[in-house]
């Protein structure tokens, strides 16, 4: 598919950092031709009751409205932003993304910590010079720090921790915000702590050599740099850092001043991990998140799409018919594209759709009776690379709503827009699933149409008396519908 414009952006509304990257794609070849970033310390606004503050929303929809001044001349389905380990954590989150939507003028997903792992390695993977090693990556955050273990453009180990130098400064520096030796000693041991639950399987899996990919990583690089050059950080240097911390003599000049008060948090988690993991010395790369969203972006334009991989996957995982599963995402999608339905904000109706109808059986064999409610539970639960929260939980909506009564109590995490963009695509699925319940292909098809606010299903003559099995299912799915506050005929 050729693209609208040359340009693509992806915006990264870190816990610590927001950062923006623009490329160019030319002959074939990525370049970056434009780059932001702002310290906006979303993770220091999280007040007692686990809400993002005031002042902390002013900051990010003030660096929202200039990021989104940039982006205004490249196509929306070129541009994605996403939130990370804050967003996924405030008790507000909803409320502040319709905020920050708005400044921005782009829709933003809020990823998981295996995803936000999943686009590191990408980015790093796109950014260093691929000499078939296994690579240990690891990228300190203001909320999380995630551990990966790839080799060339395949992650193989992907893990996010629940620490983060904002996280730990907010919690072991106290009211002053002066690290003393102890509250460093604090930080280091409950890092030690979150690592030894993976330490295990890393080191199992193996690696040869070690990249830091964080702007925490990048500035202890350059307050060792007289001794280690700024590109690697060894081990020797790293400790004498530390010990120089904790006796109140490293020189902070060369760190912004935004990031001074946080820094020392940082050191304690990247002492832990050269400690347990015991590195020798980590290579410092910027390439990260933002990177690795910006070849997600292009890659999905060009039919590299992360998420088409996930689906298969979760096919053979779970052993699905694959013909009955064509089948049915098949004529979903016939039924679908006859429709005037609203649209979806941050989802592609079609591919959800498709995706559902390819994955509604996955739950089957765990149990046939309630397979939809454990394909729901293992669409909501699982790591599925390439999507985004949002995506993945109306993936599971859709799955759950496959066949018998509909609960609008179910959808209580969507709004009345979206269920209301969500009800016809729920439609289809429901149909196909009833109508190749014989598990063969059925033709010609019905033609689905909308009659005002209802729909209608139309027969050729005397299909439905020959059918007696499907006419009353479609009996039942109409009183069901109803009961849901669909209006559907059929005949």
């Amino acid at each position: 598919m050729k693209s609208k414009s040359p340009y693509f952006a992806a915006v990264d509304l870190g816990s610590n950092s927001f950062h923006m990257v623009i490329a160019r794609v030319h002959r074939k070849q990525v370049e970056i031709i434009d780059r932001e970033k702002e310290m906006v310390q979303l993770a220091r606004g999280i007040n007692a009751a686990g809400q993002l503050d005031k002042d902390a929303q002013k900051r990010a929809v003030a660096c929202l409205r200039r990021l989104g001044e940039r982006l205004r001349d490249i196509p929306l389905e070129q541009v994605r932003a996403v939130g990370t380990k804050t967003l996924r954590a405030i008790e507000n989150s909803a409320s502040f993304i319709r905020l920050a939507e708005s400044a921005l003028g782009v829709p933003i997903q809020i990823v998981s910590g295996y995803e936000e792992a999943r686009l590191i390695y990408s980015g790093l993977a796109h950014s260093v010079t691929n000499d078939h090693s296994k690579r240990l990556v690891v990228d300190i955050g203001g909320g999380s720090t995630e551990f990966i273990i790839g080799q060339d453009f395949v992650p193989q180990s992907l893990e996010s921790l629940n620490m983060g130098c904002i996280a730990y400064t907010r919690k072991y520096t106290g009211k002053t915000g002066r690290v003393t030796a102890a509250g460093f000693r604090k930080m280091y041991l409950a890092a030690c702590t979150e690592i030894e639950t993976i330490l295990r399987g890393y080191q199992k899996v193996g690696w040869q050599i070690a990249y830091g990919t964080s702007g925490s990583i990048k500035a202890v690089g350059e307050l060792v740099a007289d001794r280690d050059g700024g590109a690697v950080i060894t081990r020797q240097s790293l400790q004498l850092l530390a010990k120089a911390l904790v006796s109140g003599n490293v020189d902070m000049e060369k760190v912004p001043a935004t990031r001074r008060s946080v820094l020392p948090a940082g050191i304690a988690i990247l002492k832990a991990v050269f400690d347990l993991f015991e590195l020798a010395e980590i290579h410092v790369e910027d390439a990260a998140l933002k990177e690795g969203l910006l070849y997600d972006i292009i890659g999905r334009q060009s039919h590299a799409d992360a998420r088409f991989a996930t689906v298969a996957k979760l096919q053979e995982q779970y052993t699905a018919d694959l013909s009955q599963a064509e089948r049915v995402a098949a004529t979903a999608l016939t039924f679908w594209r006859r429709l005037d339905t609203p649209m979806l904000a941050r989802v592609s109706r079609t591919k959800i759709l498709a995706w559902a109808g390819q994955l509604h059986e996955i739950g089957m064999s765990i149990s046939h009776s309630g397979h939809h409610h454990h394909g729901y539970y293992i669409l909501r639960n699982s790591d599925l690379a390439g999507f985004g929260r949002y995506e993945q939980y109306m993936l599971a909506a859709l799955v759950r709503s496959q066949r018998k009564a509909l609960d609008i109590k179910d959808f209580d995490e969507f709004d009345m827009a979206t269920l209301a963009a969500l009800t016809p695509l729920i439609l289809c699925l429901r149909l196909a699933v009833l109508l190749h319940r014989r598990r063969e292909n059925l033709a010609p098809l019905p033609r689905l149409s909308q009659r005002g606010k209802g729909f209608h299903l139309k027969f050729n003559k005397r299909w439905l008396a020959a059918h007696p099995l499907t006419l009353a299912g479609l009996e039942q799915e109409r009183i069901w519908l109803a009961d849901f506050g669909v209006s559907f005929t059929y005949g």
